[in-house]
């Protein structure tokens, strides 16, 4: 269950940023609802997600995995801008190495500021099955169920992405979950899509020794299982 985002700060700015992560949450809401009909799986991930795992940031994106094919695209724009979305670029679809994102801005209510909304369309196998795995949640504030990417599939996600922000919410849901990680099912993912260097990277400081030594040891085990056919 996602919590109201808490935010301690001495800056006069610390008010604008609370009222920015209640506008962010509306969108997401907004978003979620005009998507429903549809019928097609979908996940939050992105900033958005990271509460629901224990690591809460300021985000000002809306981020979903959601399974619909680039065949299928013309209902999904259609129910988006209906909402009053309207397409970042044209075209609103832009591919991303193997990945496909549709790329919107929403302007809330009262809130005189664009905030962009992307889509990442559940095309490859992984991104299907991370589907699959994907955790209900609610936001009861917002009285909205919805579900959220696995805490694994956000991990591997977000070394995929690899700027310093990301590396640190990696590292940060490590630390916060990692009573409650499927390690296996991580080792093998973070190899099977060649992300093994980068989570040894942002887990080179833990100081838990037992844990650090089964994460060596499912290291070793999964490396050879590597598939360079797969990818994000």
């Amino acid at each position: 269950m996602i919590g109201p985002c808490v935010i301690s700060s001495k800056s006069s700015t610390a008010g604008a940023v609370l009222v920015a992560a209640e506008v962010v949450l509306k969108a997401l809401k907004h978003v979620w609802v005009s998507l429903e009909p549809l019928h097609a799986p979908m996940a939050v991930m992105g900033g958005l997600a990271l509460a629901a795992w224990r690591h809460v940031r300021a985000t000002r994106d809306v981020d979903l995995l959601i399974g619909v094919s680039e065949e299928d695209l013309e209902p999904l724009l259609s129910a988006l801008t209906s909402a009053g979305l309207s397409p970042k670029h044209q075209p609103p679809l832009i591919s991303v190495g193997s990945l496909q994102i549709l790329q919107l801005l929403y302007e809330p209510p009262g809130a005189y500021l664009d905030l962009q909304v992307d889509l990442l369309l559940a095309q490859s196998e992984y991104h299907k099955q991370a589907l699959a795995r994907r955790m209900p949640t609610r936001l009861a504030a917002l009285d909205l169920d919805f579900s959220v990417l696995a805490c694994e599939d956000l991990i591997l996600h977000k070394l995929w992405a690899g700027c310093l922000l990301d590396r640190a919410d990696a590292a940060m849901l490590l630390r916060a979950n990692r009573p409650d990680l499927n390690l296996e099912d991580l080792l093998g993912w973070t190899t099977t899509l060649s992300l093994g260097a980068e989570l040894a990277q942002v887990w080179e400081d833990d100081t838990d020794r037992e844990i650090r030594a089964n994460f060596d040891r499912l290291v070793r085990a999964t490396r050879t299982v590597v598939d360079p056919g797969v990818s994000f």
